[in-house]
């Protein structure tokens, strides 16, 4: 009985973390969400029928519910969500959803049609006392391939984060995060846990798909965020091509402070100078000795490779994170994209910023954290070089229309 209330219990939470992720999936219409919430639809089958089952004793139903959910439904489709926000080969992403749909399609037929065997009571059932070989092995080959298809997407995000990739970096958590959802997932599903640990494992999941999806969200705010949201309420008027590149200028150079003036002979050392307006008082700052040297300014070069065919959808996104980092980013001292002479699905993306301190400043910036995800399925390949400003010569670039 116990262990039936924390099944129910645990099934109400999944539903509702399911229902923050189905608004999400909706709003942001990034595939991967769709997936990862079609697996904690299946959780929430899995343990309300397990919860039914330790109150109310097991059956069939209850069996294949279990079954259906939770050893089908949920691996494939949080392998097909991990696929689909790693792999930046759009063929690949296709490759997943074909064999997810159809391997979800033939498998549940069979799960659910198949004759059973044996006789149930409360206590856990085990599938291989009630399956035959069929259904046995379709659930043993979506379990082999969601763990393979984990463990090679946490490799590649690893090898990635090594190389200083920044974007990789930030889907190690969520990556970790599903990762282990999937083991405890099949662990709760093949029949090895008993009860109470396997209704564990599989609260245990959904709150690590949750929390891995969590992770993926970029991170609004509120203040800053505002005049970039502005792009919902008129999308269709932003300026995306390149008959003028996408870009700001630099600040003006703020004039020179005022000369020094001598001290009348007898007011002060000789030798010490005082702005004027103010002789006669000798400030602290006179004996400080020199300044410290500024800090170097920041280069970052981006080469995209895009998919054929959109480019237009590419060049729209970067054209509205300038314009939120014109609004709302001014240590972003120059950002400007460049189309490649000969080769329309290449983009060079130039940003300078002040010091380190604005080069990290902008990487946490909800218009970049935007950029980053929506452009992640137009573009095949990302290289990335970080720069220290060395000599340079800077002057203001001709008058560019409004929309740059």
């Amino acid at each position: 009985m116990v262990v039936g209330i924390l099944a129910l219990a645990a099934t109400l939470a999944a539903l509702v973390a399911l229902g923050t992720l189905l608004m999400r999936a909706n709003s942001e219409r990034r595939p991967f969400l769709a997936g990862w919430s079609l697996t904690l639809l299946g959780i929430s089958i899995a343990l309300g029928a397990m919860g039914l089952g330790f109150i109310a004793g097991f059956g069939g139903g209850t069996f294949r519910a279990i079954e259906l959910g939770g050893a089908l439904l949920a691996p494939i489709w949080l392998a097909l969500g991990m696929v689909e926000l790693m792999a930046r080969l759009v063929q690949v992403r296709f490759a997943a959803w074909l064999f997810a749909v159809s391997y979800t399609v033939v498998a549940a037929v069979i799960v659910l049609l198949d004759p059973l065997k044996g006789d149930f009571d409360k206590s856990l059932p085990k599938p291989g006392e009630h399956y035959g070989g069929l259904p046995l092995l379709l659930i043993d080959v979506a379990h082999v391939i969601a763990v393979l298809a984990l463990v090679a997407c946490a490799g590649v995000i690893a090898v990635r984060a090594g190389k200083e990739d920044r974007e990789a970096y930030d889907l190690l958590m969520p990556v970790a995060f599903v990762a282990l959802a999937g083991v405890l997932v099949v662990g709760g599903t093949r029949g090895f846990l008993p009860g109470l640990l396997a209704v564990l494992a599989l609260a245990g999941a959904a709150a690590l798909v949750w929390f891995g999806a969590r992770r993926t969200e970029p991170p609004l705010d509120d203040d800053d965020y505002d005049d970039y949201d502005d792009r919902y309420d008129g999308a269709d008027n932003v300026r995306t091509g390149y008959e003028a590149q996408a870009t700001f200028a630099a600040p003006t150079m703020q004039p020179p402070p005022a000369p020094m003036v001598e001290v009348p002979p007898g007011g002060a050392p000789a030798g010490v100078r005082f702005p004027p307006g103010e002789p006669g008082t000798v400030g602290a700052d006179l004996f400080a000795g020199p300044p410290p040297p500024p800090a170097p300014m920041r280069g970052l070069i981006t080469v995209y490779t895009l998919l054929d065919g959109r480019e237009e959808a590419f060049d729209r996104l970067v054209a509205e994170a300038v314009r939120a980092a014109r609004a709302g980013d001014p240590e972003t001292l120059i950002f400007t994209c460049h189309e490649v002479v000969n080769a329309p699905t290449q983009r060079i993306v130039y940003q300078l910023f002040r010091d380190e301190a604005a080069f990290a400043d902008h990487q946490r910036r909800p218009h970049m954290a935007r950029f980053l995800a929506e452009s992640r399925t137009h573009v095949i390949a990302t290289n990335v070089i970080e720069l220290n400003l060395g000599a340079a010569k800077v002057v203001p670039p001709p008058a560019l229309a409004p929309d740059y």
